[in-house]
């Protein structure tokens, strides 16, 4: 039986890990760090409870280590399919765990923006060329401007996502947990004071991952 993939982590979580969607989850030692696996006989179905109960498992796992990277849904592999996957690439991992240690991710939408996108295809990428492309792409429309301004000191990496047939123009904070009820404070206070824009977070770091696996 294979092994569905919910995230990788730089140390084991420090109590037991709990429950995956179904079964026991196991941390199991990988190239670069461990994946939080549940063993599976096939990959759960796209719907919108599973995604969340995915989620959910996520941002468990996530309050119990200093760094994760959340692997996409629907990952099911074999363990030696994994371990190749993730060999010799330790320094793109671990790049990737110090970007995200200590942090979480908040996310700004803007309401009724993203038609001027509308047919366009979503490049695929993954490493460091994901990274790398996210820094490239074009700045955020005004709406975003006073996020940014408000918000520059408490963020460490911003990235803006234009917009794509499924989701608005969306831009996308990486914040030290220890400011993020600082940040959540002045985001509520900023979406108070316009109908444009709708913030949520904290979640775990899943627009800073490189597509891993």
């Amino acid at each position: 039986m294979a092994w569905y993939v919910f995230a990788l982590v730089d140390e084991p979580p420090a109590a037991r890990p709990g429950r995956g969607l179904r079964d026991a989850l196991a941390a199991r030692r990988v190239p670069g760090g461990y994946a939080i696996v549940e063993r599976r006989a096939d990959v759960p179905p796209a719907e919108f409870d599973t995604l969340r109960a995915h989620d959910a498992v996520v941002a468990r796992v996530a309050a119990t280590v200093p760094a994760i990277l959340p692997v996409r849904f629907g990952t099911l592999l074999e363990l030696e399919e994994i371990e190749e996957s993730l060999a010799e690439r330790d320094e793109e991992i671990g790049e990737a765990f110090d970007r995200v240690r200590g942090r979480v991710q908040f996310t700004w939408r803007a309401r009724g923006a993203g038609s001027e996108a509308r047919g366009a295809k979503p490049a695929v990428m993954s490493g460091a060329e994901y990274l790398r492309a996210a820094a490239r792409v074009a700045a955020p429309p005004a709406s975003f401007r006073t996020v940014r301004e408000k918000l520059r000191a408490l963020v460490v990496v911003d990235r803006f996502q234009p917009a794509t047939p499924t989701l608005p123009n969306s831009l996308y904070h990486l914040v030290d947990r220890g400011n993020a009820e600082r940040y959540h404070r002045i985001a509520k206070t900023l979406t108070s004071a316009t109908s444009r824009l709708v913030v949520s977070g904290p979640f775990p770091p899943f627009a800073f991952t490189p597509e891993l696996l």
